[in-house]
């Protein structure tokens, strides 16, 4: 994230791990949520209009609905931690306003980055089906100390787990289940399922393939890792998705992607196997 984290009062922004900290709690927003606060804050008991939101969270034009959705997510996650004196009222017909009276904002002390961390703090979800597959990623993952690795093994568990928790990077096999992996992106995208429609996605394959690498442009996907996978790559697309962000296209053009080219290759690879 490219803000810097915030000091509010007694409350801590922390935009490297995407949470609000208060004493000894902390609570993780995920990356739209923590920018969101962010803003807000720093533009402390001043009104701030769904115009300013628009454009210095998302980036675009986003729909009243959108906004008004992540602030009652944002609200929500602030009265997880039983935050008292925090809180983000609507002013009617003119936007919203984070308050806290008599605080102080304020950027912390830099940190001194270790020289052979990977300093990604992504929360991971791998989704392949083959066992071995799964558990060498999520190894190599938790190796790089990425902040949080969970893998599971289908799209119908990929979707409970998104339920439960926020993501900013999915790891999933292409051709999960015949097609299932890369529909279940197309199905993000267009806000069809619990997942950040933005979030960062590198997809999985047992090797290059012209109509795989023009789905996943189509798609927004950060980029390729191929099977069996390989430490000092994954270690490369992780660093490149941490510093990605995705500008969504509007919903129509993700329903056009034709993910069915992808089919013949499918049954090729399953004949081969």
């Amino acid at each position: 994230m490219l803000e810097k984290s915030l000091i509010v009062g007694e409350y801590h922004i922390d935009t490297s791990q995407n949470s609000l900290i208060h004493n000894n709690r902390k609570v993780y927003l995920g990356p739209l949520r923590t920018s969101l606060l962010h803003f807000l804050c720093k533009n402390l008991n001043s009104v701030v209009t769904r115009e300013d939101l628009a454009q210095h969270v998302w980036g675009r034009l986003v729909t009243d609905h959108t906004i008004n959705q992540h602030i009652s997510q944002l609200r929500k996650s602030i009265g997880n931690m039983s935050i008292h004196g925090l809180n983000i009222s609507t002013i009617p017909k003119r936007g919203y306003i984070a308050r806290l009276e008599g605080a102080e904002v304020s950027q912390p002390a830099p940190l001194v980055a270790k020289p052979e961390a990977v300093t990604t703090n992504l929360k991971v979800l791998v989704v392949e089906a083959n066992t071995a597959d799964r558990e060498e990623f999520a190894t190599q993952l938790e190796a790089m100390n990425v902040a949080y690795v969970e893998s599971v093994a289908s799209v119908e568990a990929a979707e409970k787990s998104f339920a439960l928790q926020d993501f900013d990077l999915l790891i999933i096999d292409a051709l999960l289940n015949g097609t299932e992996g890369i529909e279940l992106v197309k199905r993000i995208r267009m806000g069809e399922t619990s997942a950040a429609a933005d979030i960062r996605v590198l997809v999985t394959h047992f090797d290059v393939q012209r109509e795989l690498l023009g789905i996943n442009s189509l798609l927004d996907i950060q980029g390729l890792l191929l099977k069996p996978s390989e430490e000092s790559r994954l270690k490369q697309m992780l660093m490149v998705a941490s510093k990605s962000s995705v500008l969504l296209k509007p919903q129509a053009a993700y329903e056009l992607v034709p993910t069915h080219v992808l089919s013949q290759e499918v049954q090729l690879h399953t004949a081969a196997y």
